[in-house]
């Protein structure tokens, strides 16, 4: 059985009712409640999930249908709080002008070279 689980996000999922990607929900509840240990890779535009400063709000036809506080920013940290790893790559950041200092705190930056190394470390790979 895997031990240790990678799950990376790579494109946000834009059309879902939710306030944030269902998979980004989903891994953080299985974060906080499983005996796996699971880190989290943000690449491509899936970076934008670490950014601390964000509003989310859905909406058909301009009306409101589910405010809510919950952002991927909200779950990233909730999963760090949880004990989770959370890894973004640098040049995904760099490549949208997000500086690493918008980030949520805890969140680790890495280089595109990095990533072989930190499949390695793990048992399974999810991606999303």
């Amino acid at each position: 059985m895997a031990h240790r689980i990678l799950v990376i996000f790579e494109k946000p999922i834009m059309l879902s009712f939710e306030p944030a990607d269902p998979h980004l929900f989903a891994t953080a509840l299985g974060v906080a409640d499983t005996p796996l240990e699971i880190s989290v890779l943000l690449r491509d535009s899936a970076v934008t999930y670490a950014v601390s400063a964000q509003a989310v709000s859905a909406r058909i036809l301009g009306q409101e249908i589910a405010p809510s506080g919950t952002t991927p920013a909200r779950l990233v940290t909730f999963m760090l709080e949880h004990g989770a790893v959370v890894r973004v790559v640098r040049e995904d950041l760099e490549e949208r002008g997000i500086p690493p200092s918008d980030l949520v705190a805890g969140v680790r930056v890495v280089g595109r070279f990095d990533t072989a190394e930190i499949f390695a470390e793990n048992d399974g790979v999810i991606l999303w």
